[in-house]
C-alpha cells in the first residue's frame, strides 16, 4: 500500500534508491551506531521504564535478577553524551527479600519516583515506591516505602506525577474479593508521605472486577482514571472517571467509555491537550477479527465523538497491542500490530479533533516486511514527526527466530521519511524484549530494550 508515499512516486527507481539511503544514513548520523550498554550485570535484567531527565538524558529503571535468586529494581541515569552516571550495572533501588516487579515510573523536576509490586511479605503482593534525585541519592527509606501493606493482594499498580514533588499510585486491590478487586489510590508527597488514609481509598466500589488502571492528568489540577471494568464472561467494558487532586469527584459517577454491549479491553488512554482524553481500545469479535475504536471524553464527562465511538480499524483479521501519541492539536496517531496478511504487519491511523480519520480507512502501513513485526511504540519527535520502534521478527518464517529492533519516522502526512521497511536499531545476537522509547526535547529521542545477546537478559540504549 503506497498511498502515504506519493512523494516515492515522483521520483524514479534508481534516484528513489539512492534517496532512501541517503535518509536512512542522515537519520543514522544523529545516533553513535552503537548501542549503549546500560546495565550488563550477571543473570537477567529486563523490562526498562523510561523518563527523560529534564536535561538532555534519561532515567532507567528495571528488573533485576543478578543476585540469581529473585528480582529487584535497579537504575540508570543516561547524560546527553551516552555517558552513565550512577554505579555501574545500575544503582540498586530496592534489593528487599523476595520479589519485587512490574515497576512504572515518573519524574518531577530533580527526582524520579517509582511505585513496583513487592513480595517481602511472603503472604501476599503489595506496593512499594521509592524516590531518587538526579546525582543519584535514594530520598526515602531504604528499599522503599510501603504504598499499600493490606493484607491481601495488590497488583497492577500505575503512577502519575502531582505536579508537586509528589506522586499519585493507582492499583488492582483484593481486600474485598479476589475473583472481584477494585481500585484504590494513594497520593504521596515529595517526602514520601501518604497523604490520604494509610493503605489507599477506593476509587468507586462496585460489583464488577476492576482492572488495569490507567491514570493521566488533566493539566488544570486533577487528573483522569481509565480502567477495564468486567462484569461477566460477554461484558467487557471501560470506565473513565475524574477526580481532583484531593480525590474529590468532579463528576458524579463515572462513565461508560465503550458501548454497553459486547466485549472491549487493552484501553490506551492520552490527554487531548484540552483538558479532555482519547481513549483507545479493542474490540473482541470472538478474538478472530478483533478492531480498534476510539472515543473522545470531554472534561465535563461527555462524549466528543460518536455515542459507542469511532472505528480506527475494522481491517479482516486482529488489530492489537497499539500504541498512541497525540497529534498536537487535540487528535492522536495510533499505530498497532495488523494482522490482515499471513503475517503480522505495523499499520498506523491518524484521527483528527473532531474525529475523522485523516489517512486511508483501516490505516496506512507502516511496515511490512516479512514475517511479523509487533509491539510499536511511538512517540512524537518534534513540530509534525513522529518515531516508531519494534521489536522485528523479518527472518522468523519457522524455522528458525531472528528478532531485532527497527525503527520508522513519520510525518503528519503519513509519509514514511525513512527505509520503507525501516531502519535496523538492534540486529544483535540474542532474543530482543519490546522496545521503551522516550522523546527528550529538540527533536531527539531515546530507544532503550532488553537483549539476550550476552547473558540472560541486559539493558540497551540508543540516542537519536
Amino acid at each position: 500500500m503506497d498511498s502515504q508515499n506519493t512523494f516515492h512516486r515522483l521520483i524514479s527507481p534508481s534516484a528513489r534508491s539512492i534517496f532512501l539511503f541517503l535518509v536512512g544514513c542522515c537519520a543514522l548520523c544523529n545516533t553513535t551506531l552503537a548501542e549503549v550498554a546500560v546495565s550488563t550485570a550477571v543473570d537477567g535484567q529486563f523490562l526498562p521504564w523510561v523518563v527523560d531527565d529534564g536535561e538532555g538524558g534519561v532515567i532507567v529503571m528495571w528488573e533485576d535478577y543478578r543476585t540469581g535468586k529473585d528480582w529487584d529494581v535497579y537504575a540508570q541515569r543516561v547524560d546527553s553524551a551516552e555517558k552513565t552516571l550512577w554505579e555501574l550495572n545500575g544503582l540498586a533501588i530496592c534489593t528487599a527479600d523476595r520479589n519485587q516487579r512490574r515497576l512504572r515510573m515518573v519524574r518531577d523536576d530533580k527526582h524520579a519516583i517509582v511505585v513496583w509490586n513487592d513480595r517481602r511479605d511472603r503472604s501476599n503482593w503489595d506496593i512499594y515506591a521509592q524516590a531518587v534525585s538526579l546525582d543519584g541519592n535514594i530520598l526515602w527509606e531504604t528499599d522503599g516505602i510501603p504504598v499499600c501493606v493490606n493484607s491481601a493482594d495488590q497488583s497492577t499498580q500505575a503512577i502519575m506525577s502531582d505536579g508537586e514533588g509528589g506522586a499519585i499510585c493507582i492499583w488492582e486491590d483484593e481486600r474485598r474479593s479476589s475473583e472481584f478487586q477494585d481500585l484504590y489510590i494513594q497520593r504521596l508527597t515529595a517526602t514520601g508521605e501518604p497523604m490520604w488514609k494509610v493503605d489507599g481509598i477506593p476509587v468507586y466500589p462496585s460489583e464488577s472486577l476492576q482492572s488495569d488502571p490507567i491514570l493521566v492528568s488533566d493539566s488544570v489540577g486533577g487528573f483522569y482514571i481509565v480502567w477495564w471494568d468486567v462484569i461477566g464472561y460477554d461484558a467487557w467494558h471501560l470506565m473513565a472517571y475524574r477526580l481532583r487532586l484531593d480525590a474529590a469527584p468532579l463528576w458524579d459517577a463515572p462513565i461508560l467509555v465503550t458501548p454497553m454491549d459486547g466485549m472491549q479491553g487493552e484501553p490506551r488512554v492520552i490527554a487531548d491537550g484540552e483538558g479532555g482524553i482519547i481513549v483507545l481500545w479493542q474490540v473482541y469479535e470472538n478474538f478472530i477479527n478483533d478492531q480498534l475504536h476510539a472515543q473522545r471524553i470531554a472534561p465535563d464527562g461527555s462524549k466528543m465523538w460518536d455515542e459507542n465511538g469511532i472505528p480506527v480499524c475494522t481491517a479482516l483479521g486482529i488489530q492489537k497491542h497499539a500504541s498512541v501519541v497525540s497529534d498536537g492539536s487535540g487528535g492522536f496517531i495510533a499505530v498497532w500490530r495488523d494482522e490482515r496478511d499471513v503475517y503480522s504487519d505495523l499499520y498506523a491511523q491518524h484521527v483528527r479533533a473532531e474525529g475523522t480519520l485523516a489517512w486511508e480507512k483501516d490505516g496506512i502501513p507502516i511496515c511490512t516486511a516479512g514475517g511479523h513485526q509487533d509491539k510499536p511504540f511511538i512517540v512524537h519527535t518534534k513540530n509534525d514527526r513522529f518515531f516508531v520502534a519494534w521489536v522485528d521478527y523479518r527472518e522468523d518464517f519457522g524455522e528458525e527466530s531472528r528478532d531485532a529492533i527497527y525503527g520508522q519516522q513519520i510525518d503528519l502526512s503519513g509519509r514514511l521519511l525513512w527505509e520503507e521497511t525501516g531502519v535496523p536499531i538492534s540486529t544483535s545476537t540474542g532474543e530482543h524484549h519490546p522496545p521503551f522509547v522516550v522523546s527528550i526535547g529538540d527533536g531527539t529521542w531515546v530507544v532503550v530494550w532488553s537483549n539476550m545477546q550476552e547473558d540472560k537478559g541486559d539493558i540497551y540504549l540508543e540516542r537519536f
